[in-house]
This record gives C-alpha cells, structure tokens and sequence, in this order.
C-alpha cells in the first residue's frame, strides 16, 4: 500500500497558526478531511508519495514545512509557505503581505545581510536587507495576478538557508478583466477602460483600485462609467498628481456564481499621458526668399520643472489646403524636430497652406506616444484673383441690402408709432433784436410818408413846328 504525507493547513488572514505533516494510507485521499483542502493547494502541494518502509523517516525528517494562507478576500488568493529543511534553519515564520509586497520573517540567529527576491514568470527581482523585513518598491514591484514566488536567502556558518512563499492567485480563468489601459489628457484628468472578461458570469461587477505607494492605502475609483447592464466599464478622474511616478492599479470582481480573478498593473503615469498640442505657434512668410519661419513653445506639463528644451520632438504638418487634407495619425512623410522653430521652404506666396504641430517626449520623463495636434493655422493666399473679387462685390452687396433693410424698416416704424412733428421737432432760435429794430424803422418811414401833403402836378404844352417848302 502507498501513504502519502498530508499538509494540514491553516487559513487565518495573513499568517500561518500552525502547521503539521500526518501519514495517511491511499485510501484516507477520498475522507472528508481531506479533501476540504482547496483544489489549488492540492495541486500545488502534490502530496509526496512515500513508500511504507519510509514512513519513520518522513515523520522524523522534518519534510519541508508548508502551509497554505487564504489571503484577504479583495485579491482571491492563497499562499503556500516552504521554509527550510534544517532545524537549525536561522529564518522562520515567514510571512507576506501582498498587499504590500512585504516580508517578515524571524531569525534564531543574528544575521547581518539577507538577500530577498520576487520572481514574476521569468522576471526576478533582487534586494539585499540588512534586517528581517523585506518590501519592494513600486519602481521594483511587478504584477501578481498570474502568481509569484518571494523568497528570502540567508547564510549561517558558511550553510545556506532559505524560505518561499508563494502566491497563487484564486478564481476561474478568464473571469478578470481584459484589455485594460488608462490614458491621461488636459494635463489632469484621467480615463481608465476595460472589458468583462470572456468567461465572467453576468451578475459580475468590477471594482477599480490605485495606489501611489505601498505605504499608502488603496483608493477605489471615484466616478465609474457603466454599460447597459450595470456593469463598471471604466473610471474617470480628476486632478491626476505626481504624474512622473509610477502608480499600482487593480481591478477585483464579485458575482454569486463564482469566484473572479484579479487584474493588476504598474504604470509610469508619464508613459500614458497624451500631451497637448505646442503653444504659441506663429508663422512668418518672406516672398522674396520664398520661405517660412514656423516657431512656437512646448506642450504644457503639470510635471515639467526647469526648461523643456531638448525634452521634445516635434511632428510638423503643412499641407496645401486646396487638397483639404487632414493631418493623419501615421504622418510618415512630415518632417520631425527637436526644436521650436523650423523653415518651410518652396513657400509659394499664391498659394494657401495649413499647419499643425504635435509633441512627444525625446529625452526627459515624458511620454513617447504622440500628443494633440494643435488647431490648424492658416497662411499665404488661395491665389485666384476672381474669387477674391467676386468675395469683395458680395460683400458689398449684402452690405447695400442690409442698409436698404434697416432703413425700410425704421421708416415703417416711425409711420405706424409716431409722427414727424414728434420726431423731428422745431428746433427754437434765438431773439433777432435788429429785426425788430428793421420793423420799427418800416413803420415809422410809412408814417411819414402818408403825412406828406399830395404833390401839385403842373400842365406843359408841346407846340410843334413844321417848316413849309
């Protein structure tokens, strides 16, 4: 008959009470007992098989010790503990705290230098301590929610000793979300989307949580976006800070049908930022050197500190707008700057252009995805002279109507609610005292005119005398 070692376990919050190996026969595998023990330990555990000649040996042994921790419910997980196979093994009680990315461990012995690790798939990562506490930074940090295994190193009388844990993350697969991204815009506000995932029962709901630093606690979105159903989709926010560092995301999920894994992330805030457009953009055209002088100033940034010269390089679009073209996304054709200014040759001053600017980042910690474009500016003439005439008659046209309009219409106005007199009443004149003097004079000269005696009129007589022949 086989027997097989059994692991009892424990599941307190964040430590282990206690932990034993018992020797049971094939047949015990299908008690009760055993198979309370969860089906992802089972298979992590993957009971050692021992033949019964060794059964003393693997009970006075000191098989490794293991110990499998349910974790706190926000992240479905279970650790599972492996420490030394020494009693005279200088680390134990190992702990982790996930949460944290924190090691605890205790040490009978004094040991001046331990060297702990955390490895992600094939990405590990080191940290030399000088005490028994170990925690990883978020630079450090790397996602957890496909497991990870923490271990702890020591050295003791020239033997080497070392403790695991390792997370096992809870949950059926394809139940966490998919497709998660965020994207920060207008220098503040941030938008973080996602999509239920592909085997999520459809009473899910998803929770959205993010941390500036493990010694801070965790904060839930403030505004969800929701689908049809119900369901979080997504997660705005407002005044984004601190946009150059790195910031944890994660997204946890209930429903009663199941049990949903978790997502989580590390992102450089500045790596997700879509800049806005340059500032300040002038154009200054010279025909006689059939040039263009563009010039302007760089995006606005909440995190930029000093000059930005030489932090950006700079996408420029000049198109002739007869075409009516609009800047694409892949630009591959329009030339690329460092600086803020750039010459437009072959400037044709007949001709009307358009011209955009974008940004990304080149050398300091800004983002490398292109920004905004800026609003189109235009410059030059379309260079057809009837147009502009025919524009210019038009215009004067619609100027003469308009006059023609307003006037008929005040006319009419003033012809049903008053009259001319009240609108346009006498204006009074000032006294004229030598009129009057005038008239006074007219009077008095009539007077003495009709005073006169009647003039005497005295008769002549004419003789004629003719001369006879």
């Amino acid at each position: 008959m086989r027997y097989y070692a059994m692991i009892k376990y424990c599941c307190s919050s964040t430590t282990a009470s206690g932990s034993s190996i018992s020797i049971i026969s094939e047949a015990q595998t299908q008690d009760a007992k055993v198979n309370e023990i969860p089906a992802f330990c089972k298979e992590e555990v993957s009971f050692l098989s021992i033949s019964k000649d060794k059964r003393m040996a693997a009970t006075l042994g000191l098989i490794s010790m293991l110990c499998c921790v349910m974790l706190f419910p926000r992240l479905h997980a279970v650790i599972l503990y492996t420490e030394s196979n020494s009693s005279s093994s200088p680390i134990a009680n190992l702990t982790l705290n996930p949460e944290k990315l924190k090691l605890t461990w205790d040490s009978s012995v004094t040991v001046t230098e331990y060297i702990c690790s955390m490895k992600v798939g094939k990405r590990v990562v080191w940290k030399t301590v000088y005490n028994k506490t170990c925690m990883f930074s978020m630079s450090q940090a790397k996602p957890i929610h496909k497991g990870a295994l923490f271990q702890v190193q020591a050295t003791y009388n020239h033997t080497f000793y070392s403790g695991e844990g390792r997370f096992i993350p809870q949950g059926m697969n394809g139940t966490s979300v998919e497709n998660f991204s965020c994207v920060i815009y207008n220098i503040s506000f941030m938008n973080c989307t996602w999509e239920a995932g592909r085997n999520a029962p459809e009473d899910t709901q998803y929770f959205l949580f993010w941390q500036y630093s493990k010694e801070e606690d965790e904060q839930e979105c403030p505004h969800y976006v929701r689908d049809a159903p119900g369901r979080h989709i997504a997660c705005s926010f407002q005044d984004v800070k601190d946009i150059k560092n790195t910031v944890y995301f994660l997204v946890n999920g209930s429903s009663n049908e199941s049990e949903i894994q978790f997502y989580d992330e590390y992102i450089a805030l500045y790596e997700i930022e879509k800049l806005t457009p340059p500032l300040n953009i002038t154009v200054s055209c010279s025909e006689d050197r059939a040039e263009c002088i563009v010039q302007w100033k760089w995006p606005q940034l909440s995190h930029l500190e000093g000059n930005g010269d030489g932090c950006f390089e700079y996408q420029i679009d000049i198109q002739n707008k007869k075409t009516n073209a609009n800047p694409k996304e892949s630009c591959n054709e329009c030339p690329t700057v460092t600086e803020t200014s750039y010459t437009f040759q072959n400037y044709n001053g007949e001709k009307k252009y358009s011209l955009q600017i974008r940004a990304k980042g080149d050398t300091c910690r800004i983002s490398q995805n292109w920004g905004e474009w800026s609003e189109p500016i235009e410059f030059g003439t379309d260079g057809n002279p009837d147009d502009a005439v025919l524009t210019y008659e038009t215009v004067l046209l619609l100027i003469a109507l308009g006059t023609i309009l307003v006037a008929l219409v005040i006319f009419f106005l003033c012809k049903r609610y008053c009259s001319l007199k009240k609108l346009f009443s006498p204006v009074p004149q000032p006294k004229n005292k030598f009129g009057e003097l005038f008239q006074i004079s007219d009077k008095n000269i009539q007077r003495e005119w009709m005073d006169l005696p009647p003039t005497k009129y005295e008769t002549e007589e004419i003789t004629t005398v003719e001369e006879i022949k």
